[in-house]
């Protein structure tokens, strides 16, 4: 029996501990051996609270609102604030200040000096300074008695607020608790926020966007996914507001970069802020994502987009205000579909059932786990299998109706300002219509009503598929009740009546606001019916006790594996991932090299084409040969290489280092035979896409002109 566990120890083990599987949390690497795997840097020069280490160098970018939330990761290149990101992740910022007549997104954007540079507003830059486990705080809560799972976690809401407040510096440090392990551990992450974000330089988007959605996700790839911002503090090198007077951040540590270029197996780094990864679900989880969650994104993308292509074709004002939209839910859907062809692809499922197999049999051999554990897998069977249509539906109307109507959740934003009218404070009353004018200005700096009202009638037809009659909103039936009983005619009637659409009407209407009247307005009631059917839908998805179930299936996995070294799915945290520069076959008879060429660029071009058009300067220089300086050993400027690092969404823009921490690259994408990677490491086809800096530092360059950027640099060559 002991032979028959090491045996079945070995094979689960295959499944989660491969050599270069792992979104490592940077106070793990001592426990990682990373220089017998080919790091030249110790652990402590990586991450240290007492000293400038490379995580000095890494930042978070996220939204003012949410600012723990990254969507993307970025690092600096000097020691006067200097960011280097992608440029899918910079492209809302460059959007907000593109105009037909500074038509930054076709054009590129290069600021010739620091007044030059556009402040990114709502958007935070933040550095992680210290990770404390607070666990020991947090973790005996769950053992309340009586306490349901919404009142424990409730509790930890309210403990992690003191613990936070009780180390926070809200003029300079801020704090966020985090859980780990399906919430069987939480640390503590103590960042500089600055608030102060600008763009310093983009290329157009037939650089930095080059391939378009047909090469997302796709190798070889041949794109310049970069842009360069620079973060700003106050005289005292302090994280402030926004302020012309602002100075550039002095940071403790910045990335050296190195020209010297790589060799495939050489080792490689990446730290950045993965955003989510769930590689401990169970075989009853991803069938459920397989057959209804993606297939529930793809069906509402399908439409989605057909409505954004259809308008954006028409003019390149709509073209402008609606880019980043199109690109946000392009993305999101083309990884439904590569996720699922993954799932199937490479047996994900079958995998997973492997796995609960042997952990079954080994809580079948003691008493006290079989008390503890055997219902566990009956639970989340049955809890996954009765919410697979509630989940279909509850996308429907959220990523559907609700995401893809513009006009639904700017009313929304609208609830907290009405319900300040209603307390009848001048005072605070004056503060927030301050607010809602800079709301609504931002709201219809991206907004046109022809798309917005073709969205909602696709949305309804949508809902009217895949929703029961019995369960959809009143206004469904009040369209069908019309002279004319269509969609078409009740969203037209809406839309003209409602003064969400309409930005000196709600202009007017803040002059003297009224719960009444906003009451009155119509889109106001179609939004309240929606929210009914969603939080109906929610209410029944199951969260909490599948919640209440993945926590213990994990204290199940640690406790059947008590040796081995785990790392905790991705939340938005700092991570650290290794590997080697490596190309891979996807298929018999096929292999990828490691790294794409400037040649290669031109062998894809389709002039005229929206997606694989070349700039015109840009043949110029490639005729001319003027990129000497950034070549590799072959005379070739690679333009974007492969490693088999481990990361997910959220990691773009982060930082690709060699062996001693210089900079080689930027992380931008992943692999198109990998999209089930976030379920599941598959160790063969998984790899990173990242920008080769030597092809980020020539556009800077040569390109752009803006070499006076490289001087800030410390350049290895």
């Amino acid at each position: 029996m002991k032979r028959f566990f090491s045996l079945q120890l070995l094979v689960f083990l295959s499944f989660i501990s491969i050599a270069d599987e792992g979104m490592w949390l940077v106070n793990m690497l001592n426990q990682l051996n990373i220089e017998q795997k080919g790091s030249v840097l110790t652990p402590e020069e990586i991450y240290s609270i007492n000293q400038s280490s490379v995580k000095d160098a890494i930042v978070g970018l996220g939204d003012a609102e949410r600012p723990f939330r990254f969507f993307c990761s970025s690092e600096f290149v000097s020691g006067q604030g200097l960011v280097f990101t992608n440029y899918h992740c910079a492209f809302d910022m460059i959007q907000n200040h593109t105009t037909i007549d500074n038509n930054y997104i076709d054009n590129g954007f290069w600021a010739a000096n620091n007044a030059e540079e556009l402040y990114a507003e709502g958007v935070t830059a933040s550095v992680v300074m210290q990770i404390i486990d607070v666990s020991e705080q947090i973790l005996p809560l769950y053992e309340l008695p009586d306490f349901s799972w919404k009142q424990i976690q409730d509790s930890i809401r309210a403990l992690s607020n003191e613990i936070i407040a009780s180390v926070q510096d809200t003029s300079h440090f801020k704090a966020h608790i985090s859980p780990f392990f399906e919430r069987n551990q939480y640390l503590m992450f103590v960042y500089q926020v600055f608030e102060d974000v600008r763009i310093v330089g983009a290329p157009p988007r037939t650089i930095g966007k080059f391939g378009g959605d047909t090469d997302n996700w796709m190798w070889p790839r041949h794109t310049g996914d970069f842009a360069v911002l620079r973060v700003y503090a106050d005289s005292e090198n302090k994280p402030t507001a926004y302020s012309p007077q602002n100075k550039p951040f002095t940071p403790r540590h910045f990335l050296p970069i190195s020209l010297k270029g790589y060799e495939e197996g050489d080792f490689a780094f990446i730290m950045g802020f993965p955003g989510s990864t769930d590689r401990y679900k169970t075989s009853f989880g991803v069938d459920n994502l397989f057959k209804y969650g993606n297939t529930s994104i793809i069906a509402v993308g399908d439409i989605m987009l057909d409505v954004y292509k259809f308008y954006m074709n028409q003019n390149d004002s709509i073209r402008i205000k609606y880019s980043a939209k199109y690109d946000s839910m392009s993305n999101y859907w083309k990884y439904a579909i590569g996720q699922n062809k993954g799932i199937a692809a490479l047996k994900v499922i079958a995998q997973k059932m492997q796995q609960e197999k042997d952990l079954l049999a080994w809580i079948s051999q003691d008493s006290v786990r079989k008390a503890t554990y055997d219902q566990l897998f009956e639970n989340l069977e049955n809890l996954y299998k009765n919410t697979g249509d509630v989940r279909y539906m509850w996308n429907v109307v959220n990523v559907g109706m609700l995401h893809a109507v513009d006009m639904l959740m700017f009313i929304y934003e609208w609830f907290e300002f009405m319900y300040i009218v209603d307390m009848q404070d001048p005072v605070e009353t004056l503060l927030a219509k301050n607010d809602m004018i800079k709301r609504i200005d931002d709201f219809f700096k991206e907004y046109d009503v022809r798309v917005d009202r073709s969205q909602f009638i696709a949305m309804m037809h949508l809902m009217e598929r895949k929703i029961p009659e019995s369960m959809l909103p009143q206004y469904f039936n009040d369209a069908k009740k019309r002279k004319k009983p269509n969609y078409i005619a009740y969203a037209n009637k809406l839309f003209e009546k409602s003064m969400f659409v309409d930005k000196e009407a709600l202009l007017q209407f803040l002059e003297n606001p009224t719960l009444k009247q906003f009451k009155k307005d119509p889109a106001v009631s179609v939004l309240q019916q929606t929210l009914g059917l969603y939080f109906q839908l929610q209410a029944h998805l199951q969260n909490e006790k599948i919640e209440e179930a993945s926590r213990l299936h994990m204290q199940a996995l640690h406790e059947f594996m008590p040796d081995s070294l785990f790392y905790p799915d991705a939340n938005s945290t700092l991570r650290y991932t290794y590997g080697y520069i490596s190309g891979y076959s996807p298929r018999d008879a096929v292999y990828y090299n490691h790294y794409t060429t400037f040649e290669g660029l031109f062998q894809k071009e389709i002039p005229f084409d929206d997606e694989f058009a070349i700039p015109s300067y840009l043949k110029d220089l490639y005729t001319s040969k003027k990129y000497d300086a950034y070549t590799n050993t072959q005379g070739e400027l690679p333009l974007c290489f492969l490693t088999n690092n481990d990361i997910t969404g959220g990691n773009s823009g982060s930082a690709v280092m060699n062996a001693r921490g210089e900079l080689i690259g930027i992380a931008f994408d992943g692999n198109w035979e990998s999209m089930s990677g976030d379920i599941i490491f598959e160790n063969e086809y998984q790899r990173s896409i990242s920008v080769d800096i030597r092809y980020v530092l020539f556009v800077i360059d040569v390109y752009a002109g803006a070499s006076y950027l490289l001087d800030e640099m410390t350049i290895v060559r």
